[in-house]
């Protein structure tokens, strides 16, 4: 079924080649770099680099002069825009008029690690894909998912407007036990989980980052039992080297000289191999910046021990898609499995929820 859905459509890379107009970037940034080397790798010759008009100070950008959209549509006419960057809810809905005019194409790299869940990448892995697909647990999942790997394979931004934006499942919050927030960021997600659940024992938070740790700290002050742990969170206790980009740019790396605290979910709690008597964990949101499968791996003897619902991210690297789905289903089998997705362009904030009944 997968892969007779994705055969029939266009890859994002054949609708460039077939592109009559001006192929242009559209923004500048880490992102932007990553999309050129991954389009010119395949032969697709980028003509220039645009911002939108009020944006443009005489940059220069991999070799182009930086202009506006307008002055590049009364050069060349309609454009091809090939979108690098991200807009997060109404803040993408501009792209609908400028769509009127211009077509607008969203490659959909990873952020972290190499590769591309792509329409090569899809159809090579068509059978682990077909496997998650019949492991989710509702229709609305369904057709989130059908839709991700159509816009993935495209480009196509229509595909991530169709269906519903749906909240998480209601049992993510309904326990009496300790919810673990990694990634925590400012409190957003901590804030959020305790303005639906009045039953939780306590909430423990972990943020990396130093500066937005502080951010954390101020804005969950009036939160019942909220921990914040300024640390990283993985396989096990130690340290990993960190690069703080001041917020959702922040991650761990494999190699750099700035260490910072790492500790696992398995350890902090009390779950090992040779202890099932730790604190009972009720929920875990992950969204780790690349580090997702670790966290997992280190919280292995707690999903066993505890079975708690999960939230986990699946927009960070090319395969989270199909591995951290799978992973968890080796960890434990009778999880019910939901995805949402919060409006977005590109395909960023995809939660799987592992819901224990």
């Amino acid at each position: 079924m997968i892969r007779e859905a994705i055969e029939a459509l266009p890859s994002l890379i054949d609708a460039l080649r077939s592109e009559s107009r001006k192929i242009f970037l559209y923004g500048m940034g880490n992102g932007a770099e990553k999309i050129y080397s991954y389009l010119s790798d395949r032969g697709i010759e980028i003509n220039g680099v645009v911002a939108s008009d009020g944006f443009v100070r005489g940059q220069d950008f991999l070799g182009f002069k930086v202009i506006s959209i307008t002055e590049a549509s009364e050069q060349y006419g309609s454009l091809c825009l090939v979108l690098c960057f991200g807009l997060e809810g109404e803040k993408s809905h501009f792209l609908a008029d400028l769509a009127k005019k211009h077509r607008i194409l969203s490659p959909n790299l990873p952020v972290f690690g190499e590769g591309a869940c792509d329409k090569d990448f899809i159809l090579q892995n068509a059978e682990s894909f077909e496997r998650v697909y019949e492991m989710l647990a509702d229709d609305e999942s369904k057709e989130i998912f059908l839709n991700l790997l159509k816009y993935n394979t495209t480009g196509e931004i229509a595909f991530l407007e169709k269906g519903k934006t749906l909240d998480c499942p209601k049992e993510f919050y309904n326990h009496e036990k300790r919810h673990i927030d990694v990634g925590a960021y400012d409190g957003d997600t901590a804030i959020e989980f305790a303005s639906h659940s009045d039953k939780y024992k306590d909430i423990v938070a972990f943020e990396p980052d130093v500066l937005t740790f502080r951010h954390f700290k101020r804005n969950t002050e009036t939160i019942r039992d909220c921990i914040g742990i300024n640390a990283a969170v993985g396989r096990y206790d130690g340290s990993v080297s960190f690069a703080s980009g001041g917020g959702r740019a922040s991650h761990c790396e494999a190699e750099g000289e700035n260490k910072i605290d790492c500790v696992s979910i398995d350890k902090f709690c009390g779950f090992t191999h040779i202890n099932a008597n730790g604190i009972p964990v009720g929920s875990i949101k992950i969204d780790a910046e690349g580090m997702d499968e670790d966290v997992i791996c280190g919280a292995v003897n707690t999903v066993y021990c505890c079975k708690p619902h999960l939230a986990v991210a699946l927009y960070h690297r090319a395969g989270d898609l199909i591995d951290l789905p799978l992973l968890i289903r080796k960890h434990y089998h009778k999880y019910e499995f939901y995805l949402r997705k919060k409006e977005y362009v590109p395909a960023w904030d995809i939660f799987l929820y592992a819901i224990k009944r």
